[in-house]
């Protein structure tokens, strides 16, 4: 009873810290994300039987330039002049069986901003939760004594509201300011990973694919396709540098059966990162996007970065 307790506080406490540090990569949708950001870290496999880890962020992403295709837009008169969020997400996962883990995803957006040349369509208030994820992962093949694993996941995309927000006049925001798509989705995940631990180094390749279904306003987001390459490798004793490449490809929105125009782009980010391990529990990490190659279908407002300070930690019996 005694470590049952203690467990339940440390629970609390690491779920709480949610609010405020933060894990993973996030992909850009559209300008700036509609519904919860793609999350995704180096923690990433399925865990031993028992275990729980809880990982945690906080993001700030800012996007000030439009894109028709691969080019910046030169017209860009009554449109908008940046748009800007934070955003504090967790995962929280569940080793069931050596082989199978579940997982669970929520995020919340303390502002989610779209600022406009004519202040009056400009939305201050988009904030909330995000969708939340349900997922299963199984390890489809696990090594450990050659250090390779390859796992799989599926899962519920899901609102924690299905009333799109409205501003303050009482019209519905406009979509980039929006915390969520308020619409269910199915998420599916393949992971390949191999390690090297003689020389502190792993690769692995994060593939993930997101389908979403109309909300109660006939809208539907565009299929994601997103593939990551890691590489981490140990710089001294607890502290790591790990290089991402992320590729997103995102579809088009429909709204009633028709698809929209300014939707659907690829985009490749460049992501180094810096993580240290604090007593051999804790994981603390800072990662900067930096955003190499857009192609935007349409005029989209486009990303220029985005960095996030995460927090990860397992707890193991």
């Amino acid at each position: 009873m005694f470590m049952l307790q203690r467990l339940s506080r440390r629970l609390l406490i690491s779920s709480l810290l949610a609010i405020f540090t933060g894990s993973g990569i996030i992909s850009f949708a559209q300008c700036c994300s509609t519904g919860s950001p793609v999350g995704a870290s180096t923690y990433v496999g399925v865990l031993n039987k028992n275990a729980i880890r809880i990982t945690s962020f906080f993001r700030h992403s800012f996007s000030d330039l439009y894109f028709e295709g691969t080019s910046p837009s030169k017209d860009s008169l009554d449109m908008a002049t940046n748009a800007h969020y934070s955003f504090g997400g967790m995962t929280l996962e569940y080793g069931i069986t050596h082989k199978l883990t579940a997982q669970f995803d929520m995020g919340y957006f303390f502002n989610k901003i779209v600022d406009f040349r004519n202040s009056q369509l400009t939305d201050h208030n988009g904030k909330g939760l995000s969708n939340g994820t349900i997922m299963m992962k199984y390890g489809i093949y696990v090594n450990p004594a050659k250090l390779v694993e390859i796992s799989g996941g599926i899962g519920l995309k899901f609102p924690f509201t299905r009333q799109p927000m409205t501003a303050s006049n009482g019209t519905l925001l406009q979509l980039d300011a929006r915390p969520s798509t308020n619409a269910f989705g199915l998420a599916g995940t393949l992971m390949i990973s191999k390690e090297f631990s003689d020389i502190g180094f792993r690769t692995f390749l994060l593939n993930k694919y997101e389908y979403n279904f109309s909300n109660i306003n006939e809208y539907r987001s565009g299929q994601l396709f997103l593939s990551s390459l890691f590489v981490s490798k140990r710089i001294i004793p607890r502290l790591f540098g790990i290089f991402q490449l992320r590729n997103d490809i995102h579809g088009k929105d429909v709204q009633k059966g028709k698809e929209e125009v300014n939707t659907g782009y690829h985009l490749l980010v460049l992501t180094p990162q810096i993580s240290y391990s604090i007593l051999g529990k804790w994981n603390l990490s800072f990662l900067y996007d930096i955003p190499v190659y857009k192609n935007y279908q349409g005029k989209q407002l486009t990303p220029q970065y985005s960095y996030a300070l995460s927090l990860a930690h397992d707890f193991v019996n």
